[in-house]
């Protein structure tokens, strides 16, 4: 079955919605420098690419991708090609945008992030829900990035072959790379490799060693003070908005293990979510209560 509202006819919409269980889920991404061998684009293209496998193994609708997530200031110090929208709009259209996926019969929403600064506002999203009446139910699912320690660990319990993409030399170098300790944060290997499954042409690992991956520890002595300042200093320490070290030996094959391995954690998360009622019962139960 299609499972991406986008694809569907308004004929066949209700059985998608049947199949779904009233699920619905919103890939969320952002639009900002992934370093230099990354798109600008990499966290909405693999927060699609992941919810839309996943939808193949347990139905639900996939809604089009909320691409322009949370981006720090507008300041003209951000890289080339950022977009940064305002928090109160994106509140705004998030919302606006469950009040018509509920319109459509889909009373479970599941926000599936892609990107780590969206984790405040989002946050802060479903909060503003709990103050007002509504007939659906929202929550957020943030990615899990695979590639290359969770791989590895499951090679280390499972032994070699274990991983049908996998060739004896991903083998080698994933477990090669966690035995290191691989840095892993922002446009790391575990964006990466999805992206390799994904969008191949859209990687460019020729672009490694111009741009330094690691901390400058710029930020350091605040918190180590308990400081909290907007994002926690990251761009004081990776000003070159990569947070990770060198993986030119990632290849494709890695990356379809590691997009498997996300879509199969998500799905099973969806049927948690298609499968509960106690979500649904406990709005109405708080809905009761409103004039």
């Amino acid at each position: 079955m299609e499972t991406r509202w986008l694809h569907v006819t308004s004929e066949n919409f209700a059985s998608l919605r049947e199949a779904s269980r009233g699920v619905c889920v919103i890939p969320v991404g952002a639009v900002e420098k992934h370093g230099l061998h990354l798109p600008l684009g990499t966290d909405a293209l693999i927060s699609e690419g992941v919810v839309y496998e996943a939808s193949k193994l347990e139905e639900f609708c996939v809604f089009p991708t909320f691409v322009f997530g949370d981006m720090y200031g507008k300041f003209p110090s951000m890289p080339d090609g950022t977009v940064t929208l305002s928090v109160e709009l994106e509140m705004r259209l998030l919302e606006e945008l469950c009040e018509q996926i509920s319109k459509n019969g889909f009373k479970k929403i599941l926000i599936f992030n892609g990107h780590g600064g969206n984790g405040p506002w989002l946050a802060t999203f479903l909060r503003r829900l709990g103050n007002r009446k509504r007939d659906y139910v929202a929550a957020t699912y943030f990615t899990w990035e695979c590639a290359p320690h969770e791989l590895a660990k499951y090679l280390l319990e499972n032994g070699p072959g274990s991983i049908p993409e996998l060739t004896p030399e991903d083998e080698k170098y994933l477990l090669e790379c966690h035995e290191k300790k691989m840095l892993v944060g922002h446009a790391c290997m575990g964006e990466s490799a999805p992206m390799l499954a994904l969008f191949p042409e859209d990687v460019h690992f020729e672009r490694f060693g111009i741009e330094d991956g690691h901390s400058t520890h710029a930020a350091d002595h605040l918190n180590k003070a308990g400081i909290k300042t907007m994002d926690g200093g990251w761009e004081l320490d990776y000003p070159n908005f990569y947070c990770a070290d060198d993986h030119p030996g990632c290849t494709v094959s890695i990356g379809r293990a590691a997009l498997r391995f996300q879509a199969e954690r998500f799905a099973a998360a969806v049927k948690v979510l298609k499968d509960d009622d106690f979500l649904l019962a406990e709005n109405e139960r708080r809905n009761a209560g409103w004039q």
